[in-house]
């Protein structure tokens, strides 16, 4: 069986077609991303967040806070002691 020069090789067409959808299909896949990471920022950006420095500092402060909480709870049971003991004397 000899081939028609006129006639496309049908392994080539085939070899064409299928390289044209690959192509399609990642410049698709492509535009998809793209138009995900844009929605996926804009959402982000109408959140109230605060950067990690931020977060980080408010956090260390929160931490001196408690601390100092927790002593100045310690300075107030020392006192309530003490004026349970004068009201003792009395």
């Amino acid at each position: 069986m000899t081939e028609d020069p006129q006639k496309p090789n049908s392994s080539e067409a085939l070899s064409r077609l299928f390289g044209s959808i690959v192509k399609e299909g990642k410049s698709l896949a492509d535009e998809v991303s793209g138009n995900a990471k844009a929605v996926a920022r804009s959402a982000l950006g109408n959140l109230d967040v605060v950067s990690r420095d931020e977060f980080d500092a408010q956090a260390t402060v929160l931490q001196r806070t408690r601390l100092r909480v927790e002593q100045l709870e310690s300075e107030i049971d020392v006192l309530l002691t003490k004026i349970e003991a004068l009201e003792k004397n009395r």
